[in-house]
């Protein structure tokens, strides 16, 4: 008689995501877009593709043309996330929560401004917004920014506590141009 061999069933073998933060390329337009949006649905904000957020739309123009940078999330192939940089100096001025006192202080300040720092809900709490953050500050700091400035949503706690664990200070807030004239705390850090 045959014995027969005991084995425990299989799982399913599961491939490990790959995260990978990507330099912006066209091909992760309509992603970045997409991620966006979903938070702003999640918050129940203003879409408004040709107003507030069309930089969205034309990363190019809005951020690489100008030296500034985008960044794509990806989990293999789909992004879940972004961030991006511009910068600024007396020539291309920036809104800096302590008013114009960096740059009457010191006229060749070269500022940066931290963009659409977004992840999906589902991509949060893993160190991604933290990854995202340091990969901006550090461009800032290699494009000879010695400041860097966020704006963020007073509803975005999560983000306030990332900025300030990052060095960043909260100072300020202003009535954002966006759709809904949303309420913003305004961040800066210095030096980068």
């Amino acid at each position: 008689m045959a014995s027969a061999v005991r084995t425990r069933p299989r799982l399913p073998y599961t491939i490990p995501a790959v995260f990978t933060i990507q330099p912006y390329r066209a091909t992760h337009r309509d992603g970045i877009v997409d991620v966006v949006q979903e938070v702003y649905r999640e918050y129940g904000w203003t879409w408004e593709a040709h107003g507030y957020h069309r930089d969205l739309y034309d990363v190019e123009d809005a951020y690489l043309k100008h030296g500034g940078m985008f960044w794509a999330l990806m989990d293999g192939n789909r992004v879940i996330g972004c961030s991006g940089v511009t910068v600024h100096n007396r020539e291309r001025p920036v809104h800096d929560p302590q008013g114009s006192a960096p740059i009457e202080r010191d006229p060749t300040l070269k500022t940066a401004e931290l963009h659409r720092l977004y992840l999906l809900k589902t991509a949060r709490g893993r160190g991604w917004g933290r990854r995202l953050l340091k990969e901006s500050v550090s461009f800032a700091r290699h494009a000879g920014c010695t400041r860097m400035i966020a704006w963020s949503d007073f509803v975005l706690k999560e983000a306030h506590g990332l900025y300030v664990r990052n060095g960043f200070v909260q100072e300020n807030w202003r009535m954002c141009d966006d759709p809904d004239n949303s309420k913003e705390h305004g961040f800066w850090k210095e030096p980068l």
